[in-house]
Protein backbone atom coordinates (compact mmCIF):
# COMPACT_ATOMS: atom_id res chain seq x y z
CA UNK A 1 0.00 0.00 0.00
CA UNK A 2 1.59 3.02 -1.28
CA UNK A 3 1.21 6.46 0.79
CA UNK A 4 -1.74 7.30 -1.28
CA UNK A 5 -3.54 4.44 -1.15
CA UNK A 6 -2.65 4.64 2.74
CA UNK A 7 -4.59 7.77 3.23
CA UNK A 8 -7.44 6.76 1.00
CA UNK A 9 -7.79 3.64 3.11
CA UNK A 10 -7.38 5.54 6.10
CA UNK A 11 -10.73 7.60 4.93
CA UNK A 12 -12.68 4.97 4.53
CA UNK A 13 -12.35 3.53 7.70
CA UNK A 14 -10.18 0.71 6.66
CA UNK A 15 -6.89 1.22 8.50
CA UNK A 16 -6.28 0.95 11.90
CA UNK A 17 -3.56 2.26 14.37
CA UNK A 18 -2.70 -0.01 16.75
CA UNK A 19 0.41 -1.50 18.64
CA UNK A 20 -1.84 -4.06 19.54
CA UNK A 21 -3.45 -7.12 17.58
CA UNK A 22 -7.26 -7.03 17.17
CA UNK A 23 -9.33 -10.29 17.96
CA UNK A 24 -10.03 -12.11 14.96
CA UNK A 25 -12.87 -11.63 13.34
CA UNK A 26 -13.65 -14.74 11.94
CA UNK A 27 -12.76 -15.54 8.26
CA UNK A 28 -15.27 -15.50 5.26
CA UNK A 29 -16.53 -18.60 3.42
CA UNK A 30 -16.34 -21.00 6.67
CA UNK A 31 -16.74 -24.52 3.91
CA UNK A 32 -13.68 -26.02 4.06
CA UNK A 33 -12.81 -26.98 -0.02
CA UNK A 34 -10.61 -28.87 -1.55
CA UNK A 35 -7.32 -27.07 -3.07
CA UNK A 36 -6.82 -28.42 -6.82
CA UNK A 37 -5.49 -24.50 -8.33
CA UNK A 38 -3.34 -21.85 -7.27
CA UNK A 39 -3.26 -18.58 -8.67
CA UNK A 40 -0.38 -15.99 -7.54
CA UNK A 41 -0.65 -12.69 -8.42
CA UNK A 42 2.51 -10.66 -8.56
CA UNK A 43 5.91 -12.45 -10.48
CA UNK A 44 8.79 -10.76 -7.82
CA UNK A 45 10.04 -12.12 -4.88
CA UNK A 46 7.09 -13.02 -2.70
CA UNK A 47 4.83 -14.34 -5.91
CA UNK A 48 7.71 -16.79 -7.22
CA UNK A 49 8.90 -17.96 -3.73
CA UNK A 50 4.92 -18.82 -2.89
CA UNK A 51 4.55 -21.00 -6.07
CA UNK A 52 7.70 -22.35 -6.08
CA UNK A 53 7.26 -23.84 -2.38
CA UNK A 54 3.66 -24.76 -3.20
CA UNK A 55 4.46 -26.82 -5.89
CA UNK A 56 7.40 -28.14 -4.99
CA UNK A 57 5.75 -29.21 -1.78
CA UNK A 58 2.90 -30.23 -3.45
CA UNK A 59 3.78 -31.42 -6.71
CA UNK A 60 -0.06 -32.46 -7.85
CA UNK A 61 -1.44 -28.57 -7.26
CA UNK A 62 -1.78 -26.61 -10.57
CA UNK A 63 0.57 -23.71 -10.03
CA UNK A 64 0.35 -20.00 -12.15
CA UNK A 65 1.70 -16.95 -11.72
CA UNK A 66 0.46 -13.90 -13.09
CA UNK A 67 2.59 -10.76 -13.32
CA UNK A 68 3.27 -7.83 -15.31
CA UNK A 69 6.68 -6.95 -16.99
CA UNK A 70 5.61 -3.60 -16.89
CA UNK A 71 5.81 -3.37 -13.68
CA UNK A 72 9.11 -2.29 -12.28
CA UNK A 73 10.93 -3.96 -9.29
CA UNK A 74 12.62 -2.18 -6.36
CA UNK A 75 16.33 -3.59 -6.20
CA UNK A 76 18.03 -2.03 -3.26
CA UNK A 77 20.12 -5.34 -2.80
CA UNK A 78 19.46 -7.92 -1.39
CA UNK A 79 20.24 -9.48 2.31
CA UNK A 80 18.88 -12.48 4.26
CA UNK A 81 18.72 -14.24 7.68
CA UNK A 82 19.74 -17.59 7.63
CA UNK A 83 15.93 -18.72 7.79
CA UNK A 84 16.35 -17.88 3.91
CA UNK A 85 19.07 -20.00 2.59
CA UNK A 86 17.46 -22.99 5.24
CA UNK A 87 14.23 -22.82 3.08
CA UNK A 88 15.51 -23.20 -0.25
CA UNK A 89 18.16 -25.58 0.57
CA UNK A 90 16.60 -27.54 3.68
CA UNK A 91 13.15 -27.12 3.64
CA UNK A 92 12.43 -27.37 -0.13
CA UNK A 93 16.07 -29.76 -0.74
CA UNK A 94 17.86 -27.50 -3.46
CA UNK A 95 21.32 -28.55 -4.00
CA UNK A 96 23.12 -25.52 -2.14
CA UNK A 97 26.04 -25.65 -4.65
CA UNK A 98 23.98 -25.50 -7.86
CA UNK A 99 21.92 -22.79 -5.98
CA UNK A 100 25.21 -20.98 -5.10
CA UNK A 101 26.32 -20.77 -8.63
CA UNK A 102 23.18 -19.04 -9.80
CA UNK A 103 22.98 -16.92 -6.56
CA UNK A 104 26.21 -15.56 -6.09
CA UNK A 105 26.13 -14.87 -3.29
CA UNK A 106 27.93 -12.76 -0.22
CA UNK A 107 28.09 -14.67 3.08
CA UNK A 108 26.15 -12.66 6.14
CA UNK A 109 27.46 -13.34 9.39
CA UNK A 110 25.03 -10.78 11.30
CA UNK A 111 24.74 -6.95 11.16
CA UNK A 112 27.31 -4.37 12.64
CA UNK A 113 25.82 -1.77 14.45
CA UNK A 114 26.97 2.18 14.36
CA UNK A 115 24.36 3.15 16.28
CA UNK A 116 24.53 3.11 20.14
CA UNK A 117 26.92 4.56 23.08
CA UNK A 118 29.91 2.70 21.64
CA UNK A 119 31.92 3.01 18.51
CA UNK A 120 29.80 -0.05 17.17
CA UNK A 121 28.54 -3.98 18.20
CA UNK A 122 27.49 -6.77 16.26
CA UNK A 123 24.28 -8.66 16.06
CA UNK A 124 25.56 -12.26 14.59
CA UNK A 125 23.24 -14.79 13.87
CA UNK A 126 24.50 -17.77 15.74
CA UNK A 127 22.63 -17.24 18.77
CA UNK A 128 25.85 -17.70 21.23
CA UNK A 129 26.46 -14.28 22.26
CA UNK A 130 24.90 -13.20 25.67
CA UNK A 131 22.29 -16.22 26.65
CA UNK A 132 25.28 -19.08 25.77
CA UNK A 133 26.75 -20.34 29.06
CA UNK A 134 30.46 -22.47 28.98
CA UNK A 135 30.32 -25.28 31.27
CA UNK A 136 33.41 -24.00 33.31
CA UNK A 137 31.59 -20.42 33.81
CA UNK A 138 28.82 -20.22 36.43
CA UNK A 139 26.97 -16.99 34.75
CA UNK A 140 25.91 -17.21 30.85
CA UNK A 141 28.47 -14.89 28.60
CA UNK A 142 26.23 -11.51 29.11
CA UNK A 143 27.48 -11.10 32.32
CA UNK A 144 30.97 -10.97 31.20
CA UNK A 145 30.88 -8.83 28.55
CA UNK A 146 33.53 -6.03 29.36
CA UNK A 147 32.48 -3.32 26.09
CA UNK A 148 29.35 -3.01 23.78
CA UNK A 149 32.08 -3.97 20.68
CA UNK A 150 33.47 -6.79 22.08
CA UNK A 151 33.54 -9.90 20.28
CA UNK A 152 32.16 -13.21 22.41
CA UNK A 153 31.23 -15.52 19.67
CA UNK A 154 33.28 -16.83 16.66
CA UNK A 155 30.97 -14.69 14.09
CA UNK A 156 31.22 -11.34 16.04
CA UNK A 157 35.19 -12.02 16.13
CA UNK A 158 34.78 -12.88 12.71
CA UNK A 159 33.28 -9.50 11.91
CA UNK A 160 36.32 -7.94 13.45
CA UNK A 161 38.14 -9.75 10.93
CA UNK A 162 36.45 -9.02 7.94
CA UNK A 163 36.46 -12.97 7.50
CA UNK A 164 33.45 -15.35 6.83
CA UNK A 165 34.31 -18.62 8.00
CA UNK A 166 36.92 -20.14 9.47
CA UNK A 167 38.81 -22.82 8.73
CA UNK A 168 38.58 -26.71 9.65
CA UNK A 169 41.96 -28.53 11.13
CA UNK A 170 42.36 -30.35 7.19
CA UNK A 171 42.54 -26.54 5.71
CA UNK A 172 38.84 -26.56 4.20
CA UNK A 173 36.78 -23.72 5.13
CA UNK A 174 34.12 -24.71 8.19
CA UNK A 175 30.84 -24.00 6.02
CA UNK A 176 27.71 -24.30 8.42
CA UNK A 177 24.81 -26.16 7.04
CA UNK A 178 22.40 -23.33 5.28
CA UNK A 179 20.54 -22.07 7.66
CA UNK A 180 23.06 -22.10 10.54
CA UNK A 181 24.42 -18.68 11.24
CA UNK A 182 25.17 -17.59 7.55
CA UNK A 183 23.09 -15.87 5.71
CA UNK A 184 22.93 -14.18 2.27
CA UNK A 185 23.91 -11.03 0.47
CA UNK A 186 22.30 -11.58 -2.72
CA UNK A 187 21.40 -9.52 -5.76
CA UNK A 188 18.16 -8.95 -6.64
CA UNK A 189 17.83 -9.95 -10.49
CA UNK A 190 19.67 -12.73 -10.24
CA UNK A 191 17.40 -13.98 -7.77
CA UNK A 192 14.43 -13.72 -9.55
CA UNK A 193 16.67 -14.83 -12.67
CA UNK A 194 16.71 -18.45 -10.58
CA UNK A 195 13.59 -18.40 -9.51
CA UNK A 196 11.99 -18.20 -12.46
CA UNK A 197 13.97 -20.87 -13.85
CA UNK A 198 13.26 -23.32 -11.07
CA UNK A 199 9.50 -22.20 -11.51
CA UNK A 200 9.34 -23.19 -14.51
CA UNK A 201 11.83 -26.51 -14.48
CA UNK A 202 9.29 -27.48 -11.22
CA UNK A 203 5.81 -26.88 -13.85
CA UNK A 204 5.00 -23.16 -13.04
CA UNK A 205 2.52 -21.37 -15.18
CA UNK A 206 3.95 -18.30 -15.75
CA UNK A 207 1.56 -15.52 -17.58
CA UNK A 208 2.44 -11.97 -18.27
CA UNK A 209 -0.35 -10.13 -18.20
CA UNK A 210 -2.11 -7.04 -16.84
CA UNK A 211 -4.62 -7.38 -14.09
CA UNK A 212 -8.08 -6.04 -15.40
CA UNK A 213 -10.25 -6.44 -12.52
CA UNK A 214 -11.56 -9.12 -9.80
CA UNK A 215 -14.45 -10.96 -9.72
CA UNK A 216 -16.17 -11.69 -6.48
CA UNK A 217 -17.36 -15.21 -5.76
CA UNK A 218 -20.05 -13.91 -3.38
CA UNK A 219 -19.51 -15.86 -0.23
CA UNK A 220 -16.83 -13.31 0.89
CA UNK A 221 -13.63 -14.61 -1.80
CA UNK A 222 -12.46 -14.60 -5.16
CA UNK A 223 -14.04 -16.49 -8.08
CA UNK A 224 -11.23 -15.37 -11.13
CA UNK A 225 -8.77 -12.34 -11.80
CA UNK A 226 -9.68 -10.63 -15.12
CA UNK A 227 -6.86 -9.58 -17.32
CA UNK A 228 -6.49 -6.83 -19.39
CA UNK A 229 -6.76 -8.50 -22.63
CA UNK A 230 -10.19 -10.03 -21.67
CA UNK A 231 -9.27 -13.50 -20.48
CA UNK A 232 -10.16 -14.63 -17.29
CA UNK A 233 -8.08 -16.90 -14.67
CA UNK A 234 -9.87 -18.64 -12.27
CA UNK A 235 -8.52 -21.09 -8.92
CA UNK A 236 -9.05 -22.62 -5.62
CA UNK A 237 -6.62 -20.35 -3.93
CA UNK A 238 -5.73 -16.85 -5.20
CA UNK A 239 -2.30 -15.69 -3.52
CA UNK A 240 -1.50 -12.19 -3.33
CA UNK A 241 2.35 -11.53 -4.19
CA UNK A 242 1.24 -7.92 -5.78
CA UNK A 243 3.57 -5.77 -3.48
CA UNK A 244 2.29 -2.33 -1.53
CA UNK A 245 -0.48 -2.33 -3.80
CA UNK A 246 -2.42 -5.66 -2.45
CA UNK A 247 -4.62 -5.76 -5.07
CA UNK A 248 -6.72 -8.82 -3.79
CA UNK A 249 -6.68 -8.21 0.14
CA UNK A 250 -6.13 -4.75 0.72
CA UNK A 251 -8.28 -3.46 -2.34
CA UNK A 252 -10.66 -6.16 -3.91
CA UNK A 253 -11.65 -7.86 -0.19
CA UNK A 254 -10.70 -4.14 1.80
CA UNK A 255 -9.26 -5.91 4.45
CA UNK A 256 -8.37 -3.44 7.48
CA UNK A 257 -4.57 -2.37 7.73
CA UNK A 258 -3.24 -2.17 10.87
CA UNK A 259 -0.61 0.95 11.27
CA UNK A 260 2.51 1.01 13.17
CA UNK A 261 3.04 4.50 13.79
CA UNK A 262 2.84 4.82 17.87
CA UNK A 263 6.40 2.56 17.26
CA UNK A 264 8.65 3.03 13.64
CA UNK A 265 7.93 6.65 12.72
CA UNK A 266 9.69 6.40 8.85
CA UNK A 267 8.47 6.45 6.01
CA UNK A 268 10.77 6.84 3.12
CA UNK A 269 14.25 5.76 2.14
CA UNK A 270 16.60 6.66 -0.29
CA UNK A 271 18.20 4.04 -2.01
CA UNK A 272 21.51 3.91 -4.39
CA UNK A 273 24.53 2.47 -4.74
CA UNK A 274 27.83 2.18 -6.72
CA UNK A 275 30.12 -0.69 -8.75
CA UNK A 276 32.49 -2.37 -6.42
CA UNK A 277 36.24 -0.95 -6.84
CA UNK A 278 38.99 -2.16 -4.20
CA UNK A 279 36.90 -2.36 -1.36
CA UNK A 280 36.76 -4.94 0.86
CA UNK A 281 33.44 -7.30 0.84
CA UNK A 282 32.03 -7.14 4.06
CA UNK A 283 30.56 -10.15 5.41
CA UNK A 284 27.60 -8.07 7.41
CA UNK A 285 24.94 -5.81 7.07
CA UNK A 286 25.79 -2.01 8.06
CA UNK A 287 23.60 -0.26 9.65
CA UNK A 288 24.25 3.50 11.58
CA UNK A 289 22.34 6.04 12.56
CA UNK A 290 21.78 9.61 10.57
CA UNK A 291 19.75 12.65 11.31
CA UNK A 292 16.79 11.47 10.72
CA UNK A 293 16.78 7.87 10.42
CA UNK A 294 19.23 5.09 9.82
CA UNK A 295 21.62 4.00 6.85
CA UNK A 296 22.16 0.27 5.47
CA UNK A 297 25.09 -1.38 3.05
CA UNK A 298 24.63 -4.63 1.82
CA UNK A 299 27.90 -5.80 -0.14
CA UNK A 300 27.63 -7.77 -3.65
CA UNK A 301 30.65 -9.35 -5.40
CA UNK A 302 30.42 -6.70 -7.80
CA UNK A 303 28.33 -4.14 -6.40
CA UNK A 304 27.36 -1.80 -3.01
CA UNK A 305 23.97 -1.01 -1.85
CA UNK A 306 23.16 2.06 0.32
CA UNK A 307 20.36 3.65 1.79
CA UNK A 308 18.73 5.99 3.86
CA UNK A 309 15.59 5.05 6.01
CA UNK A 310 14.06 8.34 7.49
CA UNK A 311 10.97 9.98 8.22
CA UNK A 312 9.35 12.60 6.49
CA UNK A 313 8.01 14.25 9.71
CA UNK A 314 11.92 15.58 10.55
CA UNK A 315 12.88 15.57 6.35
CA UNK A 316 11.82 17.00 3.32
CA UNK A 317 13.14 14.40 0.71
CA UNK A 318 15.59 17.32 -0.90
CA UNK A 319 17.00 17.18 2.55
CA UNK A 320 17.50 13.24 3.09
CA UNK A 321 19.39 13.23 -0.78
CA UNK A 322 21.83 15.63 0.20
CA UNK A 323 22.55 13.91 3.87
CA UNK A 324 22.54 10.60 1.83
CA UNK A 325 25.48 12.17 -0.77
CA UNK A 326 27.20 13.83 2.20
CA UNK A 327 27.29 10.36 3.52
CA UNK A 328 27.48 8.03 0.42
CA UNK A 329 29.38 10.39 -2.00
CA UNK A 330 30.13 7.15 -4.33
CA UNK A 331 26.90 6.60 -5.16
CA UNK A 332 25.31 7.13 -8.30
CA UNK A 333 21.72 8.97 -8.63
CA UNK A 334 19.44 7.83 -5.82
CA UNK A 335 15.86 7.54 -5.71
CA UNK A 336 12.88 7.56 -3.20
CA UNK A 337 11.09 4.94 -2.10
CA UNK A 338 7.08 5.85 0.14
CA UNK A 339 6.13 3.47 2.41
CA UNK A 340 3.88 2.82 5.07
CA UNK A 341 4.38 0.54 8.19
CA UNK A 342 2.15 -1.81 9.20
CA UNK A 343 0.36 -5.25 8.17
CA UNK A 344 -3.44 -6.76 7.43
CA UNK A 345 -5.53 -7.44 9.91
CA UNK A 346 -5.91 -11.14 8.47
CA UNK A 347 -3.49 -12.23 5.38
CA UNK A 348 -5.90 -15.38 4.80
CA UNK A 349 -9.49 -14.07 3.82
CA UNK A 350 -11.49 -16.92 2.23
CA UNK A 351 -9.62 -18.00 -0.49
CA UNK A 352 -7.50 -15.61 -0.40
CA UNK A 353 -3.80 -15.34 1.29
CA UNK A 354 -1.81 -12.23 1.25
CA UNK A 355 2.48 -12.84 1.43
CA UNK A 356 5.36 -10.22 1.19
CA UNK A 357 4.32 -6.94 1.19
CA UNK A 358 0.62 -7.44 0.04
CA UNK A 359 0.42 -8.90 3.93
CA UNK A 360 2.62 -6.15 5.47
CA UNK A 361 6.01 -3.88 5.34
CA UNK A 362 8.32 -2.84 8.31
CA UNK A 363 10.84 0.06 7.12
CA UNK A 364 13.38 -1.33 3.80
CA UNK A 365 14.69 -4.26 5.82
CA UNK A 366 14.82 -6.73 2.96
CA UNK A 367 16.61 -9.69 5.26
CA UNK A 368 13.14 -9.67 7.23
CA UNK A 369 11.15 -9.21 4.33
CA UNK A 370 12.26 -12.28 2.46
CA UNK A 371 12.57 -14.22 5.77
CA UNK A 372 8.55 -13.51 6.28
CA UNK A 373 8.40 -14.81 2.67
CA UNK A 374 9.95 -17.62 3.08
CA UNK A 375 7.58 -18.34 6.72
CA UNK A 376 4.61 -17.34 5.06
CA UNK A 377 5.04 -19.77 2.07
CA UNK A 378 5.91 -22.33 4.46
CA UNK A 379 3.16 -22.33 6.55
CA UNK A 380 0.78 -22.46 3.92
CA UNK A 381 3.12 -25.39 2.34
CA UNK A 382 2.53 -27.18 5.42
CA UNK A 383 -1.20 -26.21 6.28
CA UNK A 384 -2.04 -27.46 2.70
CA UNK A 385 -0.39 -30.79 3.15
CA UNK A 386 -1.52 -31.53 6.97
CA UNK A 387 -5.02 -30.42 5.64
CA UNK A 388 -5.03 -32.64 2.60
CA UNK A 389 -5.29 -29.68 0.30
CA UNK A 390 -8.80 -28.51 2.41
CA UNK A 391 -7.58 -26.31 4.43
CA UNK A 392 -10.48 -25.75 6.99
CA UNK A 393 -11.49 -22.26 9.21
CA UNK A 394 -9.62 -23.66 12.28
CA UNK A 395 -6.15 -23.76 9.81
CA UNK A 396 -6.76 -20.28 8.47
CA UNK A 397 -7.39 -18.54 11.73
CA UNK A 398 -4.11 -19.83 12.89
CA UNK A 399 -2.00 -18.76 9.78
CA UNK A 400 -3.89 -15.53 10.48
CA UNK A 401 -3.05 -15.38 14.09
CA UNK A 402 0.77 -16.53 14.09
CA UNK A 403 1.19 -13.86 11.18
CA UNK A 404 -0.48 -11.41 13.33
CA UNK A 405 2.57 -12.53 16.01
CA UNK A 406 5.01 -12.48 14.00
CA UNK A 407 4.24 -8.41 12.56
CA UNK A 408 4.38 -7.89 16.83
CA UNK A 409 7.73 -8.85 16.87
CA UNK A 410 9.19 -7.48 14.04
CA UNK A 411 7.90 -4.42 15.00
CA UNK A 412 8.86 -4.17 18.79
CA UNK A 413 12.24 -5.55 17.63
CA UNK A 414 12.88 -2.35 15.27
CA UNK A 415 11.12 -0.31 18.34
CA UNK A 416 13.68 -1.36 20.38
CA UNK A 417 16.27 0.12 18.30
CA UNK A 418 14.58 3.17 18.05
CA UNK A 419 13.65 4.08 22.14
CA UNK A 420 16.99 3.49 23.62
CA UNK A 421 19.00 5.26 21.46
CA UNK A 422 22.11 7.14 22.46
CA UNK A 423 21.23 10.47 20.29
CA UNK A 424 19.78 13.32 21.70
CA UNK A 425 21.09 15.64 18.94
CA UNK A 426 18.04 15.92 16.00
CA UNK A 427 14.19 15.91 17.03
CA UNK A 428 13.91 12.39 15.31
CA UNK A 429 15.84 11.06 17.93
CA UNK A 430 14.50 12.60 20.98
CA UNK A 431 11.01 12.03 19.75
CA UNK A 432 12.10 8.23 19.23
CA UNK A 433 13.10 8.25 22.99
CA UNK A 434 10.18 9.57 24.26
CA UNK A 435 7.31 8.22 21.84
CA UNK A 436 8.56 5.02 20.62
CA UNK A 437 6.24 2.17 21.90
CA UNK A 438 7.66 -1.03 22.69
CA UNK A 439 4.28 -2.95 22.73
CA UNK A 440 4.88 -6.28 24.26
CA UNK A 441 8.23 -5.93 24.87
CA UNK A 442 7.95 -3.58 28.14
CA UNK A 443 8.19 -6.66 30.28
CA UNK A 444 11.20 -8.06 28.75
CA UNK A 445 12.68 -4.59 28.90
CA UNK A 446 11.75 -4.34 32.90
CA UNK A 447 13.16 -7.72 33.68
CA UNK A 448 16.70 -6.82 31.49
CA UNK A 449 16.31 -3.77 33.48
CA UNK A 450 16.50 -5.42 37.04
CA UNK A 451 17.97 -8.48 36.12
CA UNK A 452 20.54 -8.13 33.12
CA UNK A 453 21.40 -10.21 30.90
CA UNK A 454 19.75 -13.66 32.23
CA UNK A 455 19.47 -16.05 30.22
CA UNK A 456 16.55 -16.79 32.28
CA UNK A 457 14.27 -13.83 30.09
CA UNK A 458 14.11 -16.44 27.36
CA UNK A 459 11.06 -18.13 28.84
CA UNK A 460 8.87 -14.95 28.48
CA UNK A 461 9.28 -15.53 24.62
CA UNK A 462 7.26 -17.47 22.50
CA UNK A 463 8.68 -20.63 21.18
CA UNK A 464 8.41 -19.47 17.57
CA UNK A 465 10.35 -16.06 17.92
CA UNK A 466 12.43 -15.09 14.95
CA UNK A 467 15.18 -12.91 16.75
CA UNK A 468 15.67 -14.96 20.17
CA UNK A 469 16.41 -14.01 23.06
CA UNK A 470 20.33 -13.70 21.56
CA UNK A 471 18.82 -10.70 19.20
CA UNK A 472 17.01 -8.73 22.15
CA UNK A 473 20.00 -9.00 24.94
CA UNK A 474 22.62 -7.92 21.70
CA UNK A 475 20.28 -5.10 20.91
CA UNK A 476 20.01 -3.97 24.87
CA UNK A 477 23.40 -4.34 25.52
CA UNK A 478 25.10 -2.30 22.46
CA UNK A 479 22.72 0.49 23.09
CA UNK A 480 23.54 0.46 26.40
CA UNK A 481 20.70 0.21 28.55
CA UNK A 482 21.26 0.02 32.14
CA UNK A 483 20.45 -2.75 34.30
CA UNK A 484 20.87 -2.85 38.15
CA UNK A 485 22.38 -6.62 38.48
CA UNK A 486 25.64 -5.47 38.04
CA UNK A 487 28.38 -7.96 38.56
CA UNK A 488 32.30 -8.21 38.57
CA UNK A 489 33.70 -11.98 37.96
CA UNK A 490 35.75 -13.39 40.16
CA UNK A 491 39.65 -13.28 38.81
CA UNK A 492 39.95 -16.75 37.64
CA UNK A 493 36.94 -16.55 36.16
CA UNK A 494 37.70 -13.61 34.12
CA UNK A 495 40.67 -15.28 33.22
CA UNK A 496 38.92 -18.24 31.83
CA UNK A 497 36.61 -15.75 29.90
CA UNK A 498 39.19 -13.98 28.19
CA UNK A 499 41.55 -16.97 27.31
CA UNK A 500 38.33 -17.77 25.42
CA UNK A 501 38.12 -14.89 23.67
CA UNK A 502 41.60 -14.96 22.68
CA UNK A 503 40.98 -18.11 21.64
CA UNK A 504 38.24 -16.91 19.16
CA UNK A 505 39.92 -13.99 17.85
CA UNK A 506 42.72 -16.84 17.06
CA UNK A 507 40.75 -18.61 14.81
CA UNK A 508 38.75 -15.86 13.38
CA UNK A 509 42.53 -14.08 11.96
CA UNK A 510 43.55 -17.30 10.57
CA UNK A 511 39.79 -17.84 8.47
CA UNK A 512 38.61 -16.98 5.00
CA UNK A 513 37.51 -13.58 3.74
CA UNK A 514 34.76 -13.59 1.40
CA UNK A 515 36.79 -13.09 -1.53
CA UNK A 516 38.66 -16.40 -1.37
CA UNK A 517 35.92 -18.40 -0.14
CA UNK A 518 33.97 -17.33 -3.31
CA UNK A 519 37.25 -18.51 -5.65
CA UNK A 520 37.20 -21.89 -3.53
CA UNK A 521 33.08 -22.51 -3.95
CA UNK A 522 33.53 -21.53 -8.29
CA UNK A 523 34.87 -25.17 -7.92
CA UNK A 524 32.33 -27.87 -7.55
CA UNK A 525 35.08 -30.49 -6.25
CA UNK A 526 35.66 -27.93 -3.25
CA UNK A 527 32.16 -28.38 -1.95
CA UNK A 528 32.53 -32.21 -2.27
CA UNK A 529 35.65 -32.05 0.22
CA UNK A 530 33.59 -29.30 2.83
CA UNK A 531 30.55 -31.68 2.54
CA UNK A 532 32.66 -34.94 2.78
CA UNK A 533 30.86 -36.04 0.30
Amino acid sequence: MDAAAFSAAWKRGWVIDSNHASSPMGNASTAARPIRSVLVLGGGSAGLIAALTLKRKRPHLRVEVVYSSKLGVIGVGEGTTPYVPGHFIGYLGFDEAAVFAALDPVFKLGVRFRWGAAEHFDYSFSGMQHPFRYPDLSRNSGFYQETPAQAIDLSSALMDECKVVPLRTDGQPDLPVAGNHLAWHIENHLFVEWLTKVCLAEGVFLTDAELGGVVADGEGGIASLRLADGSERAADLFVDASGFASELLGKALAEPFVGFSRSLFCDRAVVGGWDRGDEMILPYTLSETMDAGWCWQIDHPHRIHRGYVYSSDHLTDEAAVEEYRRQVPKAGEPRIVRFVSGCYERPWVGNVVAVGNAAGFVEPLEATALMVICIQSRWLADGLIDSGDTPPPTMRELFCRMNRNLWRQIRDFLALHYRFNARRDTEFWRRCLEETCLGELEELVAFYQENGPSAIAGAMLDSNNSFGLDGYLVILSGLGVRHRREWTPPPEELKIWRAKLDRLRRIARNGLRMEELARRLKNPESWRRIRGG
